[in-house]
């Protein structure tokens, strides 16, 4: 990472949304939503990455990329998520794991 940037690094950020009655269709509007929508002023740098529909569950975790918390929760309002709450997150790829050392 570049000295002074560390304001600037994206997090993954996932929002868990319970949604009675969420449908594929749901996700679909929501991601073609995200497609159009404009950059604003908090949200700013933030990416709809897509989302993990568990409708047995009227439950969808919604992945972003973005600056900071509030950005995100900003992007989630404009989108009308309903977003019960913000986890910070860390993807792990298999490949990753496997070229990593013992000790690392």
């Amino acid at each position: 990472m570049i000295p002074g940037t560390a304001s600037l690094r994206a997090v993954l950020y996932a929002a868990k949304c319970y949604w009675p009655g969420v449908s594929e269709t749901d996700i679909e509007q929501l991601a073609e939503r995200a497609s159009q929508a404009r950059p604003s002023a908090g949200h700013a740098g933030v990416a709809y990455l897509g989302s993990l529909l568990f409708s047995g569950d009227d439950l969808v975790l919604c992945l972003f990329e973005g600056p900071s918390r509030s950005a995100v929760q900003h992007a989630s309002d404009r989108l009308r998520i309903p977003c019960e709450r913000l986890i910070d997150s860390v993807w792990l790829e298999p490949d990753r794991l496997t070229k990593r050392g013992p000790d690392q």
